[in-house]
């Protein structure tokens, strides 16, 4: 599965990202925007802004959008495993 080359572009999206300030609700570093600012497509494989959901579905969290912020994919996906019985926000 191939990874988009521009982060997605809808409405909750871009309000994300400017509440944000283009920064990942987890760690706290900057994000790429698009593919061409970072090396190479590994990097942006990792680097990506994704949908995070901060009470996780799994726990009964909701597909809305006042429980979704944006991270990176690698935070995502640690913040996955980590996640036992958190509430999930981990930092804003």
């Amino acid at each position: 599965m191939t990874q988009p080359i521009a982060a997605y572009e809808s409405g909750l999206f871009l309000s994300l990202w400017e509440s944000q300030q283009g920064c990942c609700a987890l760690c706290g570093e900057s994000m790429p925007r698009s593919r061409f600012e970072v090396a190479h497509a590994t990097i942006w494989k990792r680097e990506r802004p994704t949908f995070d959901h901060i009470v996780p579905r799994a726990a009964g969290g909701p597909d809305r959008a006042e429980n979704l912020q944006l991270a990176h994919a690698r935070c995502n996906k640690r913040k996955g495993k980590d996640q036992a019985a958190s509430d999930g926000r981990v930092r804003t």
